[in-house]
């Protein structure tokens, strides 16, 4: 009988010896370390995986677009390229760039396609390209941002087709329950494909989605999003936001929005993190990172609670927490360096602590 590293040889003289594992060495950030964590256990190494399909879903203003345009803005400043597939029609070019993007064309490449297979198809022609002619650096990664999975039009739904042939757009009378199920057979049948080219292109692929109401579920949470089933099965996280409103007297000022990575191929499943998402005067979202950190460490007792409600201690002093994040955000990184260098090294999110506090009850009974 061969040994193990004689049937290696022979082997490898047929086939080739055994591939690398297949891993993730880069993310794109947040800007916010509680989410950052949720999503790979680390501070600092950032949210989106890069080479990865990965989707964002949640309810209308929960900040969905304003959470990929800073993995987009993470991705330039990492000396690579982001792309925005605009099905929806809504991304505002004049705004974006308050939020940290840059729109200069060749940083950021904008497109309105008709169909989800054309939708595709351009990220990939286009990071082929980038990466073929060496136009950015070989780590650098590539963002692209598709918004949304359930507006991408499948082609056989959008088109009048005849022996294979485009002959015209549809009707929406011709319109059938064929065209109902179209996108999940046009996820199903892309996405094997298109989740290798991320891979291979160093793509972070962010799917933003919509919820809706499953009514057969009975009991437990009744959400789903678009597209079928081959989304569960290729995005390698899913994070699903939930939102309740933020209120300053009658007046809807913002939205407490909460993150729970539903799937999470990376790290621990089910992690969550909480952050405020503000509305401003000139209509875009401002992700709140200074006030959504100060709280986030006050609730690790690691920023004092003042005497009155709303306030902490910070330097010896009592501020309100909404005067604290202004003046630490008119410090810039600066100031959010004060907070990050609060965090904790040894962190269990509460879900994983209670259960641990679980096993080690069950365990003393048992003894």
């Amino acid at each position: 009988m061969a040994s193990a590293a004689d049937i290696a040889k022979s082997l490898a003289g047929a086939i080739g010896a055994n591939d690398e594992e297949v891993t993730v060495s880069q993310f794109l950030p947040s800007g916010f370390p509680p989410l950052d964590h949720a999503s790979n256990s680390s501070w600092d190494l950032g949210a989106f995986p890069v080479g990865r399909m990965i989707e964002i879903a949640g309810p209308p203003s929960s900040g969905k677009t304003a959470l990929a345009t800073a993995g987009m803005a993470g991705a330039q400043k990492m000396g690579g390229i982001a792309g925005f597939m605009d099905h929806e029609r809504s991304f505002s070019l004049r705004l974006a760039p308050r939020l940290g993007l840059d729109t200069t064309p060749g940083r950021f490449i904008f497109k309105t396609p008709k169909t989800f297979e054309e939708s595709l198809q351009i990220c990939v022609v286009a990071a082929n390209h980038v990466r073929k002619n060496k136009l950015i650096a070989k780590d650098a990664p590539i963002c692209w941002v598709f918004d949304s999975l359930a507006a991408m039009v499948p082609q056989s739904a959008y088109y009048e087709m005849k022996a294979g042939k485009v002959v015209g757009v549809k009707s929406l009378e011709d319109r059938n329950m064929n065209d109902n199920t179209a996108l999940a057979r046009a996820t199903s049948n892309a996405f094997p494909a298109f989740a290798q080219h991320c891979e291979d292109l160093g793509i972070c692929a962010i799917f933003l989605n919509q919820m809706r109401t499953d009514l057969n579920v009975k009991f437990g949470d009744p959400r789903k999003t678009t597209g079928g089933n081959a989304p569960e099965f290729y995005f390698s996280q899913r994070l699903w936001l939930s939102a309740s409103q933020i209120k300053k007297g009658t007046d809807i000022i913002g939205m407490e929005v909460t993150g729970k990575y539903k799937k999470n191929k990376i790290a621990r499943p089910f992690q969550e993190a909480s952050w405020r998402f503000e509305f401003q005067e000139d209509g875009t979202g401002k992700f709140n990172r200074f006030r959504s950190l100060i709280e986030f460490l006050e609730g690790l007792d690691l920023i004092k609670k003042g005497k009155q409600t709303g306030t902490v201690e910070w330097d010896g002093k009592t501020y309100p927490k909404a005067t604290l994040s202004n003046t630490l955000e008119a410090e810039g990184d600066k100031g959010f360096a004060k907070l990050t260098a609060l965090l904790p090294a040894n962190y269990e999110p509460p879900v994983v602590a209670e259960i641990d506090a679980e096993i080690d009850e069950d365990a003393a009974i048992a003894a």
